[in-house]
């Protein structure tokens, strides 16, 4: 089955971000790094340009989450689901996974998010919006968002967020969120996507996945995807009790990966721009023993550990 990686925007969420929230297209890849200061005007702009994208990120790897006929059967039944978004920003990638759960299990009758970012405008406009889908016939799912301040500046910080929820999560997830950790150095000489990781794993349900999304380009000579491979594999190595279910090569390599680049080009169509394009890295992990459960599987995809010359720091489509 084909991966899917276009998508259109829905039209009535099209109209309510452009035409009810004002919101604007103009790509600034430079100005959008960092987030928690900006004022209310740009993130009309990040609503216009990078929320799409956002969406059409979530939709596509949700999809291919359940296109795996062993994870759909495990949630066909469910009639509740929790969510964390840890960043969630103006929440394109919340609406991108209703939009996929919605589709996707018939069942399915509420959803309950914890939506937590550092940004005052861009939670406000997140739970106007999510007050506008309540209302859109073609999502028949009710909707409960609790949308909260979060401002992170150390790890003392990350230990007192995870005693914040009172419920485990079906879905964690964090879109192009960890990289400002990198840049404002919240945790000196650490890598971020080990630390980060190392906390939110503990709240995954017992089915429950992980999935972590970043940024592509360089901070200070450095991939991102690079550093995120590396984070990771150290966080998953000091523990069995998860693993990575997708890309499928990390699931058998990971514990032996020395790091790579690892890239997913994305597209979404709306009626500011056709076909915008996104890229990133992305990976999606949840407990060991539910992954053993629904990996039965072998290898599919290119895996630059299978390849013993490969450049290991070019970029590959995961």
């Amino acid at each position: 089955m084909a991966i899917l990686k276009s998508v259109q925007l829905p039209k009535w969420l099209d109209d309510i971000i452009y035409n009810e929230f004002g919101a604007v297209y103009e790509p600034r890849p430079q100005d959008v790094e960092y987030n928690p200061d900006q004022q209310f005007e740009f993130v009309q702009l990040y609503l216009g340009t990078y929320f799409p994208r956002s969406y059409a990120e979530a939709y596509c790897i949700m999809n291919r989450l359940f296109d795996n006929p062993l994870y759909k059967q495990e949630f066909f039944m469910l009639e509740e689901i929790n969510i964390l978004d840890f960043c969630c920003g103006t929440g394109g990638e919340i609406v991108g996974l209703i939009h996929s759960l919605n589709y996707n299990l018939p069942n399915l009758r509420s959803v309950n998010i914890d939506a937590f970012d550092a940004n005052p405008d861009a939670i406000r406009f997140l739970f106007h919006l999510m007050e506008r889908i309540n209302d859109i016939p073609n999502i028949r799912l009710s909707i409960n968002i609790v949308p909260q301040g979060l401002f992170i500046e150390n790890e003392m910080d990350m230990r007192d967020f995870v005693k914040i929820p009172n419920s485990l999560y079906h879905f964690v997830i964090s879109f192009k969120a960890l990289n400002e950790f990198v840049q404002s150095n919240t945790f000196p000489n650490k890598n971020v996507y080990d630390v980060v990781p190392s906390y939110l794993l503990p709240l995954l349900d017992e089915k429950g996945v992980l999935i972590l999304s970043d940024l592509t380009h360089q901070h200070n000579g450095e991939y991102y995807p690079f550093v995120m491979t590396k984070g990771l594999n150290t966080c998953l190595k000091r523990s069995n009790n998860y693993k990575t279910i997708i890309p499928t090569p990390c699931f058998h390599y990971e514990e032996i990966c020395q790091g790579c680049y690892l890239q997913e080009s994305f597209h979404v169509t709306h009626s500011r721009k056709t076909r915008d394009l996104s890229k990133v890295a992305y990976r999606v992990i949840c407990k060991s023993d539910f992954a053993q459960r629904i990996m039965q599987t072998k290898v599919t995809g290119s895996c630059r550990h299978t390849h013993a010359y490969a450049n290991k720091s070019l970029p590959y489509n995961i």
